[in-house]
């Protein structure tokens, strides 16, 4: 095509477009929205929602206004010049709507969207969760304790179930429980705020502060790899030697421990691998009473519990069958054998709510640094070919909601405490029966609370 015949196709476009110009209505003002302004608009879950929509037409010419994009829960009624309907917990989320007002002459758009929330609260949403997940999966649990603590600092509790073996009394948010090795994540507080005082550092050898007689590779082992179980120390709980003689009556002294460790080979050289080791932060335990020159409850008590503002939590030194704690959740066996075997790797009891308090107290920076915080969520454990593990703490992403915290389980009890960083909510759950769908109730949980504050 040459130059000539391209002109001759565009000039009689150009006086087209220059013709509807000089012909438009020059009296005309097109319709002018007053009501609703641009931009996010809220609307709640199971709550009736209205707007009304105000388009001014200064020619007083009859107005034709439609709504496009209409989610099928949201109705437009034309005569009363209104949006209405009642959002369902399926219809959360962000939904795009046009309003078109035509006078004839010319269309005129208003882009608005309904933010829908829940208009539940997070106590409903965790009564209904646990409620559902006990029923269709767990009907014989014998009970069970929930608690979430908000961005804002916001507790919610419920629980399920009964307090007792036989089933008597009802559970409720008062009632404790042994958090077992949750504890590791108290205790690894402990270990980093002395670290932070300057009392001691993570790469120093754990000989450059106590001595262990004849433990294996005893003067190489740091305290970083105690934290992380790349020390390869022995795991006196979960080794079958242990638990001979008169296991169920006794109580055990440090060097009990100690020479337990001492007489049984290294898993391997300290810093070449990953093995969960209950003895390690036994030991870790004794460094801080070392360190500290008090008794570990003490430790914990004026460096955790109180700045964390704990008011049901303690470290169990001294409960027995005759000695017995008060308010603790009972399963027949809460008192099986002395905590004086455990110490510092799961003797503490809590309730959810003080646990989540804790959670909520660490990840918020109110008792660690924030490089004390990121130390404790570098994988170590799987760097070393084993669990994802940090210092203390358990990193997990299952069902692609990233979370960070510690499980538990000890005669019978079983508990978690998770903290979701995006949602920026701390969860903890506890249980007296070592049900075998536990998880089925941790994970309904997790799926639970990652969608309502999504």
């Amino acid at each position: 095509m040459n130059r000539k015949m391209k002109w001759q196709m565009i000039v009689p476009v150009l006086l087209l477009a220059a013709l509807a110009v000089a012909f438009a209505d020059p009296f005309n003002t097109p319709p002018i929205f007053l009501s609703p302004a641009e931009g996010p608009i809220a609307a709640l879950t199971e709550k009736s929602f209205e707007l009304d929509i105000e388009v001014e037409d200064i020619d007083n010419d009859i107005l034709k206004v439609t709504v496009e994009n209409l989610p099928a829960w949201c109705h437009f009624d034309p005569y009363l010049m209104q949006l209405y309907g009642t959002p369902g917990r399926s219809d959360r989320g962000e939904h795009h709507l046009t309003i078109k007002a035509d006078d004839g002459r010319e269309v005129r758009h208003r882009k608005i969207s309904l933010q829908v929330s829940y208009g539940h609260s997070i106590q409903q949403q965790l009564q209904e969760t646990m409620q559902d997940v006990w029923k269709t999966d767990l009907p014989q649990l014998r009970g069970a304790s929930a608690a979430v603590v908000g961005a804002d600092g916001q507790l919610s509790t419920v629980t399920i179930g009964h307090s007792d073996a036989e089933k008597r009394e009802a559970l409720d948010a008062s009632h404790r429980f042994r958090v077992a090795s949750v504890s590791k994540l108290f205790t690894a507080t402990l270990i980093l705020r002395l670290a932070e005082q300057g009392r001691l550092g993570l790469d120093d050898r754990l000989a450059d502060h106590m001595q262990v007689p004849g433990l294996p590779f005893g003067e190489e082992i740091t305290i970083r790899q105690l934290l992380s179980h790349t020390a390869g120390v022995i795991d006196h709980l979960n080794h079958p030697s242990f638990y001979r003689g008169d296991w169920k009556h006794r109580k055990w002294s440090e060097r009990d421990i100690y020479r337990f460790a001492a007489v049984r080979k290294a898993r391997f050289r300290p810093g070449e691998g990953y093995a969960y080791s209950n003895t390690g932060y036994y030991l870790l335990g004794k460094l801080a009473e070392k360190i500290l020159g008090k008794p570990l409850k003490e430790c914990f008590a004026e460096e955790v519990f109180q700045p964390a503002g704990l008011v049901q939590t303690e470290y169990d030194d001294y409960s027995d069958r005759r000695h017995r704690i008060d308010s603790l959740a009972d399963n027949g066996r809460g008192y099986e054998y002395h905590q004086s075997a455990v110490g510092a790797a799961g003797a503490i009891i809590s309730t959810p709510s003080d646990v989540a308090r804790f959670g909520h107290a660490l990840f918020h920076g109110q008792l660690l640094g924030e490089r004390s915080l990121k130390a404790m969520q570098q994988d170590l454990g799987f760097e070393k070919g084993g669990d994802h593990y940090g210092l203390g703490m358990r990193l997990w992403d299952d069902y692609g909601i990233r979370h960070i915290g510690h499980t538990g389980a000890l005669m019978g009890y079983r508990s978690i405490l998770m903290y979701l960083p995006e949602q920026d909510v701390t969860v903890a759950i506890s249980t007296h029966h070592s049900h075998r769908r536990w998880y089925n109730l941790v994970n309904g949980v997790l799926l639970s609370v990652a969608d309502y504050y999504e």
